[in-house]
């Protein structure tokens, strides 16, 4: 379990005094009930208390934070040029590995298709020696049953012959896996990129609810709504 680090935060009496007094409005909020009129405008007055204590809350947080951030935005100033370098040159290692292992695996992915050419024409060598070899044992057959043996010897013999010629071999060409650095990984990121919005499936169509608002701001509720909407409206209240 990773060790917490506590930041000493030192504030002003002032400043102190200010937080603890905002707290106070939470309760006084929470159990309010406006029945009259007047209690209506006693929580209108109240609102414009406590946003005028969120001001100075804010405006003293700032005080003490904008330094901060201004020493930071420094700090970061200073290192942002190494990061910068830094970044582009593991982007364009990162680049060159890539383009070597693309081409690792189209080279792989080529031996794979001239491998599988190669079995295909071994298949079809051996079907025709097959048929070849069957054909010359019908001979044999046909020339010893009409007594001719020598004939029906010599067939058999090439039929031996192409039966032999016909048994499989290993092909030379090898299919290796792409070779990966130890340390490195692929992964493969796939996306589907529009080409033809006018074919898209209902399903993948997304409604531009800018548009539609922007067109609820302009009607104000007056006149239908575009097909499949309907206008809604919702009130805030706004102390000034």
């Amino acid at each position: 379990m990773a060790a917490e680090t506590l930041v000493t935060v030192t504030i002003t009496p002032e400043a102190q005094e200010l937080i603890s007094f905002a707290k106070t409005f939470l309760a006084t909020a929470t159990a309010v009930r406006i029945t009259t009129p007047e209690e209506a405008q006693a929580a209108v007055d109240q609102t414009r208390a406590i946003k005028e204590c969120g001001k100075a809350v804010d405006e003293t947080r700032k005080a003490m934070t904008i330094p901060l951030d201004e020493q930071k935005k420094a700090i970061m100033d200073v290192f942002r040029p190494a990061v910068d370098v830094l970044a582009q040159a593991e982007q364009l290692l990162k680049g060159a590995i890539g383009t070597w292992q693309a081409e690792q695996a189209r080279l792989a992915a080529e031996a794979k298709k001239e491998r599988c050419r190669q079995e295909q024409l071994e298949r079809e060598r051996q079907a025709k020696e097959q048929a070849e070899a069957a054909r010359l044992v019908q001979e044999a057959d046909a020339a010893r049953a009409a007594g001719d043996f020598s004939k029906a010897e010599a067939l058999e013999d090439q039929a031996v012959a192409a039966q032999e010629v016909a048994a499989p071999f290993v092909c030379p060409v090898a299919v290796l896996a792409p070779t990966k650095p130890k340390g490195s990984s692929v992964r493969t990121t796939w996306k589907c990129k529009v080409v033809d919005p006018s074919k898209l499936e209902r399903a993948y169509l997304m409604p531009n609810q800018v548009m539609l608002d922007a067109l609820a701001s302009t009607a104000k509720g007056v006149g239908p709504a575009p097909a499949g909407c309907e206008w809604t409206s919702s009130d805030s209240v706004s102390i000034r």
